[in-house]
């Protein structure tokens, strides 16, 4: 018997719908104010809608910061059966991420004119783009708390709710974006109000259920957080790489902006707004598949299942290429249909518009590479590679690429520029990798760099639960305890745990006789052998069991189990059934 992957596979494609539909619905926002206020107010809002996206970025930096960073560093906690530095965690993230807009709100006022002025526009799109951030960074308070509490959702068990909130988010924020720009004369005002009451209403809904649910791991804590310094700050720093991806993409969006707006006017600025929102649909895709490496591997990673991370990561790569591939084939096959989604009509720019959209599809592939490699990277703590990535891909590269081509060949030159940055960023960051592993920096060789197996790994397997397959695993592990000279009765203890829940969950854990699987890992540590095993099955917590609570007698070697030498742990992840047993072995038994 040998592991398989496909328990993992099963979270990938769960955790990597609830993915797309979570990232989708948090950008959807800002997407479905650019349609609206594009077919219903003209071109010149839709490019007002993406001059303020720069500001939008600023106000959501903390509560991506932290979301990101928090809930990775709460999953990784999780993985380790942590859930106390989970709860300090989400506390401090809630408490800071609420704090942050707050304090913008109070400003805004006076940095609200000052952002205006320095995107030169004047006129109606200035007073658009006022109106519209305004407006936004008075609600962002409420879109901040919503923001962070849909990421610990996602990997505390909730992903489909986290998803449900985002989703609601955005169809409330569809239906009063139509009805307050069309029907009042709030106009841009409206646009940006809808988007906070959309968030205001699903955060009613969702959270709530969220506190109340009995499968939820995390409970927030305020207090003591000064005694968690480390995994908070851990996981602050596993937030930073979409920190920066939020400042570089402000800095170089900014810089393009002004370029194009400067050097070819408003018309051909109300045709590159088209292409940056488009992006933003393309991106929160491509994006949301990528987001299960940190949803599901990051648990993984604090486990140590390195056989598990592979193959996520491999499975993560394959789906998302060919994704972009069918993306890349619409854009170029019907570029008109992204112009008319935004409103854009103006005929002599059209032809030019729609050739930099077949050109811009072409750097798809590259993007994907470079977003899974920041998003892999983030989660087993590579900043300095993540950040990287976003440092190239977003700045260091693509500005002056951009505004090469645009000084080279015009307006289509600007996306010829995006696929010359993406490729330049995909090569420089394996060879940054590559330096690093040969200089000690960075561990193991190859893209993973992770190792092969956990430290101490003996036996990896998966079975079905069968009594034979109970049998055959504790037979395995008495084999192996009596190489290793462990005391007879140590052993007989072990593969008794073994025996004992794997039959308990073959019999008692899964309503669907045909889709059995157990993830069986037996490692050493020290004095220590823990046997970690992991099921898909109904939620069941062996070390609560109380053998008064039941008539049957099914369970009776459970309730024996508990009384002999063997501490047990128990954790519900990734909707995944996590129970650790440990003995106690001499060292002396172990050496022999």
């Amino acid at each position: 018997m040998n592991r398989n992957n496909n328990l993992i596979k099963k979270k990938i494609y769960r955790y990597m719908l609830t993915g797309i539909m979570t990232t989708v619905a948090l950008q959807l926002g800002n997407i479905v104010d650019a349609m609206i206020v594009g077919n219903l107010l003209g071109s010149i809002a839709n490019g007002a809608v993406s001059a303020s996206l720069p500001f939008v970025y600023l106000l959501q930096a903390a509560a991506f910061l932290l979301a990101a960073g928090g809930s990775v560093g709460a999953a990784v906690s999780l993985g380790r059966k942590d859930a106390a530095s989970a709860g300090k965690i989400m506390g401090f993230c809630i408490l800071a991420g609420i704090a942050y807009p707050l304090i913008l709100a109070v400003l805004s006022p006076a940095l609200v004119p000052a952002y205006v002025g320095f995107t030169g526009a004047e006129g109606v799109q200035g007073e658009m783009i006022h109106d519209y951030s305004q407006v936004y960074a008075l609600g962002m308070p409420v879109i901040s708390f919503v923001l962070i509490m849909s990421y610990f959702m996602n990997i505390d068990n909730h992903p489909s709710w986290s998803a449900g909130m985002n989703i609601t988010a955005n169809a409330v924020n569809l239906a009063m974006d139509y009805l307050l720009v069309k029907y009042t004369s709030l106009g841009m005002k409206g646009a940006a109000l809808s988007t906070v009451l959309g968030y205001l209403a699903a955060g009613c809904i969702f959270i709530p259920m969220y506190f109340r649910s009995s499968k939820r791991m995390i409970t927030p804590a305020f207090k003591g957080l000064r005694d968690s310094r480390k995994p908070i700050a851990m996981s602050v720093k596993r937030g930073l790489p979409t920190l920066s991806f939020l400042l570089m993409t402000v800095i170089g969006m900014s810089i393009i902006n002004k370029s194009v707006l400067s050097s070819l006017g408003a018309g051909y600025y109300s045709a590159y707004a088209v292409t940056n929102n488009t992006q933003a649909i393309v991106t929160m895709l491509l994006n949301g598949i990528t987001s299960v490496i940190a949803s599901v591997a990051g648990v993984l990673y604090g486990e140590k299942d390195y056989f598990g991370m592979r193959a996520v990561l491999s499975k993560v790569l394959k789906i998302s290429l060919t994704t972009g591939a069918v993306i890349t084939a619409i854009f170029l096959a019907v570029p008109q249909l992204f112009a008319a989604m935004y409103g854009f009509r103006d005929p002599e720019l059209l032809p030019e518009l729609l050739r930099g959209i077949r050109i811009f599809s072409l750097s798809f592939g590259f993007f994907i590479l470079n977003s899974v490699a920041q998003n892999y990277y983030r989660t087993i703590g590579q900043t300095f590679l993540s950040v990287s990535v976003t440092a190239l891909e977003l700045l260091i590269l693509k500005v002056p690429f951009m505004l090469a081509g645009l000084r080279l060949f015009g307006f289509t030159g600007l996306y010829a520029g995006i696929i010359f940055s993406e490729l330049a960023t995909f090569l420089l960051i394996n060879l940054l990798r590559i330096i690093l592993q040969k200089a000690g920096k960075v561990p193991q060789k190859g893209f993973p760099a992770i190792p092969e197996r956990g430290d101490g790994e003996i036996m990896d397997m998966t079975v079905t639960g069968s009594d034979a397959d109970a049998v055959d695993v504790s037979a395995r592990m008495m084999q192996y305890c009596r190489s290793e000279k462990i005391d007879e009765r140590e052993s007989v203890i072990l593969a008794l745990a073994a025996e004992e829940l794997i039959s308990n969950i073959g019999l008692h854990g899964y309503t669907d006789p045909e889709h059995k699987e157990i993830d069986i890992c037996l490692s050493r540590d020290g004095d220590s052998l823990f046997l970690r095993l992991r099921d898909d099955g109904i939620p069941f917590d062996p070390t609560a069991y109380s053998s008064d609570e039941h008539d049957s007698s099914d369970l009776n070697g459970l309730a024996l189990l508990k009384k002999m030498n063997v501490r047990m742990s128990y954790m519900r992840v990734i909707n995944l059934n996590h129970t650790i047993i440990e003995i106690q072995c001499k060292k002396e038994q172990i050496n022999g």
